[in-house]
């Protein structure tokens, strides 16, 4: 039976292979940090990375996917 991807998945999935790896990480984190009252670090250690286990919180996850797929969108606007 095939694995109904999860919304972690998802984020996972845009931040790894979408996101570019030209600063764009940093700016993505930042721009977390300040929409949702958070430290940047905090984020980048938990949020963003397998060391945390990628733990965006369930109430954050939806506005996590939107501003991810924003961001990808005006990058690939740029290319």
């Amino acid at each position: 039976m095939k694995k109904i991807p999860t919304k972690i998945d998802n984020i996972k999935k845009m931040w790894t292979e979408e996101l570019n790896n030209d600063g764009a990480k940093t700016s993505f984190i930042e721009l977390c940090a300040k929409e949702f009252g958070k430290s940047a670090r905090t984020l980048r250690q938990w949020w963003f990375s397998n060391n945390g286990y990628w733990s965006v919180p369930e109430k954050y996850q939806d506005r996590v996917i939107k501003l991810l797929q924003n961001t990808i969108s005006l990058q690939n606007e740029k290319k």
